[in-house]
């Protein structure tokens, strides 16, 4: 295994432990990633209408390559992580 690939374990293996001891926990960060998607469609499509339909199948194809690399999940996770302390 990759280094990083074992940090990252270890990391959401805390998390995990974490999240699972309160599944209300869970269920708030689910809706707040929820709420953030939404924000992000709804900012497209406002401020660009003809690109919605792209922001909507770049999410899918994003969700898809997410599923099967854990590297590009772990990139775009810290990536958002950024931009959530950032906005």
């Amino acid at each position: 295994m990759v280094e990083i690939e074992k940090t990252a374990d270890k990391w959401f293996g805390k998390l995990e432990t974490d999240v699972t001891k309160k599944i209300s926990a869970f269920v708030a960060f689910f809706f707040i990633l929820i709420a953030i998607g939404i924000w992000a469609g709804i900012t497209v499509a406002r401020i660009y209408p003809q690109h919605a339909m792209i922001a909507v199948l770049l999410t899918a194809a994003a969700g898809l390559v997410a599923y099967f690399s854990r590297a590009f999940a772990i990139a775009i996770f810290v990536i958002m992580l950024i931009l959530v302390f950032i906005l």
